[in-house]
């Protein structure tokens, strides 16, 4: 038994190349040092004496210490041992039926080994699949669908029929990573199959869909494979008839009948089909219209303008909404117009209205918006297109409207709307007179008080600063959101007072992301709600650490770092909500977010706060990300506090090795001869 060693020892024989000592001090009878001796050899050079000593680690006949084999193992891999192979696959094998739980590590070295011996032991392995069970069949379908090894297509199809569907869905998805066409008859019979659960079929499909499109469609002929797809494009699974209908539009067969779904779908006496699978080709046929198109395209346009009619699922009519403006384009508008009228897909019509290829005229729309008898839907539609295509020249008939108090509301809000969209400048004074009217509807003068936020002119700043006192909910939620585009000290002071342990969760989410946008003239106050942060409600701290993290300044650093550092035991005590509280932690959250926005600031200026972050009272959640940063700056005063942090760790892992191997390799320290 060699003698016992500290880790700094053996820290100090990595550091000075001893490949020799390393592996003498896997006998030390100091446990963690034996461990971590035999971690350090995976990054040596790959000499006789360092991998007999790793299989030695694995082979010993006294009592060795709890965690050797694994790091032998993960050693065995990182130097790629090829003789290692068969013990590796052993020991996987061996790992179904004890407790040393070493399958994990074991898959990892074979897949860090790879080549052709390793593929056939996992494809040997496939044979005791169907009997195998828990962890150890994971393992190896994982393996082989990371290797993406073609030799293990037939023998997994032969284990596929004998098991349960829960197991058969991991083989499946195997078959899907590896992408061989081979494997596409089975995978099409089990998503056509009734027999198969939801699951199982969802996964044949994904499958599928991961096949090259090169190979598709399969050589499947009796049915053809657009046949077989016929039954998922109506699976119950919204995702399952999603994927087919992908399929389906490769072929010209397969879009053939894509367009004979949308016809019976159209049918009432027809054969039924799910609302979600003729969305599905209607959200096909808007993502690629150039697949679906054809020389005499009226019967298809006409039909999709069906659907936008009359579907019964709004969600048909706006997907319809989207295919028809795809594949009509301008040509659709007259359709898209009609349907304005439907209060349930107003906005999505309108969206695509604006953006057609050849918008209609100014005068057209003003003349829909002003047309006596038109429905409340049309003229809010109108006036979202409007606004979405920057038409200016209609603000005054906007206004109009706005000041007429018979208008409707909802056609007054989506003028309202369409002015902030607009940045219209001169609806400033209507919009503050409506702002402030106590007895204007609260909804419409919420949207007032963001049209004035779009329009940001600055005298209007005190009515919104009013607003977002107001004792209405929305007024106030809209203005404390419209504060943002003011980035004068005044209104982040006044956002600041919604950032309080007792504030409304979504008023102070708001408010927080306020304060980001002003940028630097809201620095002063981030800082000043910093000390409190794991005090707020919910998730608002994590935001406020987000908001200071975006500030490049070194006040935004240190309001960071502080609270990266601070005690535990200096706060008020870790407190845990109840069901129904709005606090969820002031234990460590916030903590833990400014650590880590502290390591994605990492460069040569940072390396105090970066250093501070691996103290003995910090985080362990940040150690990694702020050794990774140290490394990335690559002086030689960061590798020197890498290694102080390395040489006084308590408990070590895999990462710790790979920090120190990657300052030894900067410093051109081999292991080994």
């Amino acid at each position: 038994m060699e003698r016992a060693v500290s880790i700094s020892d053996v820290m100090r024989m990595r550091m000075e190349g001893d490949a020799a000592g390393l592996c003498r001090a896997t006998w030390s009878e100091n446990h963690d040092a034996a461990l971590y001796a035999t971690a350090m050899l995976g990054g040596a050079v790959r000499t006789p004496e360092v991998v007999r000593t790793l299989h030695t680690c694995l082979a010993r006949e006294d009592e060795p210490p709890p965690g050797l084999g694994w790091h032998a193992l993960a050693s065995l891999g990182r130097l790629r041992v090829e003789r290692a192979v068969p013990l590796l696959l052993s020991t996987l094998a061996e790992s179904e039926h004890n407790r040393r739980q070493l399958d994990e590590v074991a898959c990892e070295a074979l897949l860090a080994i790879g080549g052709p011996e390793v593929i056939r032991g996992l494809v040997d392995l496939c044979e005791r699949l169907p009997s195998g069970r828990g962890r150890w069949t994971v393992r190896v379908l994982e393996a082989l669908a990371a290797l993406r090894a073609p030799e293990a297509v037939t023998p997994l199809l032969a284990t596929l029929w004998g098991y349960p569907p829960d197991l058969a869905v991991r083989v499946v998805r195997a078959l899907g990573a590896i992408g061989d066409p081979r494997a596409a008859s089975a995978l099409l019979v089990l998503a056509h199959s009734p027999a198969s659960d939801t699951q199982l079929r969802r996964a044949a499909v994904q499958a599928l869909h991961a096949l090259p499109a090169a190979a598709w469609p399969s050589p499947h002929r009796h049915p053809a494979a657009e046949r077989l797809l016929h039954t998922p494009q109506r699976d119950p699974d919204p995702e399952t008839a999603r994927l087919a209908t992908v399929l389906l539009a490769r072929t010209e067969e397969g879009r053939a009948h894509l367009w004979d779904v949308l016809r019976g779908a159209a049918d009432p006496s027809g054969p039924g089909c799910p609302p979600h699978a003729v969305t599905a080709v209607c959200a096909h046929i808007a993502a690629e219209p150039g697949l679906f198109a054809v020389p005499d395209p009226d019967e298809h346009r006409a039909l999709l303008a069906h659907h936008l009619r009359e579907a019964a699922a709004p969600a048909v009519r706006r997907a319809a909404a989207g295919a028809l403006a795809a594949l009509a384009g301008a040509g659709a508008a007259g359709a898209l117009v009609a349907a304005l009228d439907d209060a349930h897909i107003g906005d999505t019509v309108a969206d695509l209205v604006a953006a057609l290829p050849e918008p209609m005229l100014s005068s057209e729309l003003v003349d829909l918006f002003t047309r006596p008898g038109g429905s409340v839907a049309r003229r809010r539609g109108v006036a979202r297109v409007l606004g979405l295509a920057g038409r200016t020249d209609a603000a005054p008939v906007l206004l109009s409207a706005l000041a007429d108090d018979t208008t409707p509301v909802g056609v007054r809000a989506s003028a309202v709307d369409a002015l902030g969209a607009l940045r219209c400048a001169a609806a400033a004074p209507l919009l503050v007179a409506l702002a402030t009217h106590e007895e204007q509807p609260g909804t419409l003068r919420a949207h007032a008080v963001r049209a004035l936020g779009s329009i940001g002119v600055p005298d209007t700043l005190p009515v919104v600063l009013a607003c977002a006192r107001s004792p209405h909910q929305a007024v106030r939620r809209r203005a404390v959101v419209a504060l943002g585009v003011f980035p004068v000290p005044e209104a982040a002071r006044a956002l600041g007072e919604f950032v309080t342990p007792d504030a409304e969760p979504d008023l102070a989410r708001a408010a927080v992301r306020a304060l980001r946008d002003i940028g630097g003239p809201a620095l002063p106050v981030l800082v000043g709600l910093a000390a409190g942060a794991d005090g707020l409600p919910e998730d608002v701290g994590h935001r406020l650490v987000e908001a200071l993290a975006a500030r490049p300044e070194v006040k935004a650093t240190r309001a960071l770092l502080g609270l990266a550092t601070a005690a535990q035991d200096q706060r008020d005590g870790a407190t845990y909500a109840a069901s129904g509280e709005r606090r969820l932690s002031r234990s460590t959250p916030a903590r833990e977010v400014a650590s880590l926005a502290l390591v994605e600031r990492g460069s040569a200026r940072d390396l105090t706060p970066l250093t501070a972050l691996l103290g003995p009272d910090t985080w362990s959640g940040a150690h990694e990300p702020a050794v990774q940063a140290l490394l990335r700056i690559g002086t030689e005063e960061a590798y020197e506090q890498v290694l102080a942090f390395c040489y006084g760790t308590k408990h070590f892992y895999a990462w710790h090795v790979g920090a120190i191997d990657a300052v030894a390799a900067a410093r051109g320290i081999r292991l080994g001869p």
